[in-house]
């Protein structure tokens, strides 16, 4: 009978150790799975927002007749891409042509294929004068992008400050298959580093631009997101940089309805070109990323 009391007892408690491990790791699995997911749409809104941000950029750069600096080294000083411009239309048409294969640029991204910029003829920094970039077998880091990037440049806001108010409707498609589609409206600030003599841009050293605004986004998992990028708290960019410095986003996952947030760092400068941003779920617990 002692023998038998024994073995009940022995019984009872692993069977409560097992239910317990199982629960635990349940709870585990389900919590690994929400950071997982949350993880997801931060690193593909991440991933999106840089790669349309440095081909309006490239662009602009390009249009405006500065000098290329995504060459292959510093020490070589061989350019990555060549730019040509067509006018024989009613339109100018930039290409920035950066190959077949890939070149390492000197912001440590790779890139092949174009960027195509299409606008009206005449000054480029007219109010209200609008500029189309498309893509043609480009890709950043191998990553596929696509779609249209539609920029018009709206004046120069309280500050003095140059903007451009910006509509995006592209993709972005991983190596894997898997994509990213987004479909957003922006306005892109120049902050330091660009100004305008009348019509005519000059650019100097320390650029620095921010970005805010709204939209919403299919992350790679196949969910719709909604994305805020306050005014208060813009995404910061610098050029060399391969990340975003600064800023906040808040999104919400549409087939739950609860909010997320990133957080990039201090709006307030010195930026540090940091690789690292913060994750916090809806119920409040914070994970650290590291930008793609």
């Amino acid at each position: 009978m002692l023998k038998l009391k024994t073995l009940l007892y022995v019984s009872t408690a692993a069977i409560t150790m097992t239910a317990f491990i199982f629960a635990a790791s349940c709870k585990k699995n389900k919590s690994t799975s929400t950071v997982a997911e949350t993880t997801v749409s931060a690193a593909d809104q991440s991933l999106a927002e840089k790669s349309f941000t440095d081909a309006q950029t490239i662009s602009e750069n390009a249009a405006a007749g500065g000098s290329m600096n995504y060459r292959v080294t510093k020490l070589t000083g061989l350019p990555c891409a060549t730019v040509t411009r067509d006018t024989t239309g009613t339109n100018t048409v930039v290409t920035i042509n950066f190959g077949p294969t890939d070149c390492i640029c000197l912001d440590g991204r790779t890139r092949r294929g174009e960027i195509i910029i299409t606008y009206p003829k005449g000054p480029w920094y007219t109010i209200g004068a609008t500029h189309t970039i498309t893509f043609s077998g480009y890709y950043q880091n191998d990553n596929a992008i696509t779609g249209t990037k539609t920029v018009t440049y709206a004046g120069l806001n309280g500050s003095g400050q140059p903007y451009f108010n910006v509509t995006i409707n592209g993709t972005v498609t991983y190596p894997s298959g898997k994509t990213v589609t987004a479909s957003w409206t922006r306005v892109r600030t120049w902050l330091s580093g660009f100004t305008l003599s009348g019509s005519t841009p000059v650019w100097s050293s320390g650029i620095v631009y921010s970005v805010s605004g709204t939209g919403t986004m299919t992350n790679s998992d196949g969910k719709v997101v909604d994305i805020t990028i306050p005014t208060s708290t813009p995404l910061v960019f610098t050029w060399g940089c391969k990340w975003i410095e600064a800023g906040t986003i808040s999104y919400t996952l549409v087939s739950d309805g609860k909010t997320r947030s990133i957080n990039y760092g201090s709006n307030t400068p010195p930026y540090s070109c940091d690789a690292t941003a913060v994750v916090t779920l809806a119920n409040g617990t914070q994970v650290t990323i590291t930008k793609p």
